[in-house]
């Protein structure tokens, strides 16, 4: 008899690499939970709610809307490199006895249009899903959530435009890592995609890597534990990574936020992550997993200082999506966090800033 198939092999194609797992600083917690009532989260493979493309600036903007009560305050998801707004089923799922939500894919991300003439920008990012909150909510503030890159792109949102942010809430945010350490998040050599030319070769390096290798190879990188995972998930992530190469924009759409990104780490100014967080009034909450091996989670209390009003959820086992890993001990952060919103009065608006063009 043959042997059983087994899963693909996924080590020598995607090495894993990053700082060791940290559960006794889930101690580092100081974030209320709420303890209302939950609806179970769906299963990891639930389709997403459809969505529809919306004319923003000129270019399509991809919105999901996750159905919800209409009238408190909306909630807007913001996701991270890579991802897109599929990645936020779970946690709305959870959250829709609250209020309606929705989820955008970011520029050349799922189902939206690159930026013009592939000029990747967070500044950018972050005025363009303003632009279709108000189109989308109306004047009226939100809450926002985002995760790694998505967590950058929304803090600095909160800053350019604080009259549309009620709240903050950030999920493994993407925040500089310049520590003297062998055991960073992610990985160094990430720092030569910053040279001319180096695109085409990453992009091949990718290629060469099949549908499946890559949704697994991703899900150990990014879960705690990717056992939570199962077979019909990897299967639909593997057949979205199959649809995303095909697009003629697909490799400078994770290499064109990256390098963004990363420049904004090596020229720190107005619109660094520190600065824009200490601008900020909203009330924020960080969540972090222990087990994070893209961004360490021994960067989450510095995280925390940077903002004048932050707490701080740190979920023992949790990689670098708790959104999609544990949505009830998220949503109950953030539930806490809305509460607490509410009872002081939303929105937190002050005078908003001069918004500088978004080139970089």
């Amino acid at each position: 008899m043959p042997p059983a198939p087994s899963a693909p092999r996924v080590g020598a194609a995607w090495p894993m690499s990053g700082p060791a797992a940290r559960d006794e600083l889930a101690s580092w917690t100081t974030a209320e939970l709420s303890e209302v009532p939950l609806p179970p989260a769906p299963p990891m493979a639930t389709l997403p709610p459809p969505g529809q493309t919306k004319l923003i600036d000129g270019r399509g903007v991809y919105v999901r809307r996750h159905d919800g009560p209409v009238g408190p305050t909306p909630v807007w998801f913001v996701h991270g490199l890579g991802g897109s707004s599929t990645n936020w089923t779970r946690l709305a799922a959870v959250l829709a006895d609250r209020t309606v939500g929705f989820s955008v894919d970011l520029p050349g991300s799922g189902r939206s249009d690159p930026p013009p003439r592939g000029r990747y920008s967070l500044l950018g990012d972050a005025d363009l899903v303003a632009a279709a909150i108000r189109r989308v909510s109306g004047a009226g503030p939100v809450h926002l959530v985002g995760n790694s890159l998505g967590g950058y792109v929304a803090t600095l949102l909160a800053a350019r435009h604080p009259d549309l942010v009620a709240s903050l809430t950030l999920i493994s945010p993407a925040v500089p890592d310049l520590r003297l350490t062998t055991d960073r998040g992610g990985d160094p050599r990430l720092a030569l995609l910053l040279l001319p030319g180096t695109a085409g070769v990453a992009g091949r390096r990718l290629g060469g890597i099949d549908a499946a290798t890559r949704a697994r190879g991703t899900g150990r990188l990014c879960f705690g534990d990717p056992d939570l995972i199962d077979d019909a998930s990897y299967e639909a992530a593997a057949a979205d990574l199959d649809w995303r190469t095909g697009l003629p924009w697909a490799s400078l759409a994770t290499l064109g936020p990256l390098r963004s990104m990363m420049g904004r780490y090596l020229r720190p100014g107005r619109w660094s992550f520190g600065s824009a967080a200490r601008s900020l009034t909203c009330p924020v909450l960080i969540v972090w997993g222990t087990r994070d091996r893209l961004v360490d989670v021994r960067l989450s209390r510095r995280t925390v200082g940077e903002f004048r009003d932050a707490t701080l959820l740190v979920l023992p086992g949790v990689g670098h999506v708790a959104q999609m890993e544990d949505p009830i001990a998220t949503a109950r952060a953030i539930l806490a966090l809305w509460d607490r919103t509410d009872h002081t009065g939303v929105p937190h608006v002050r005078p908003a800033p001069r918004v500088e063009p978004s080139s970089s």
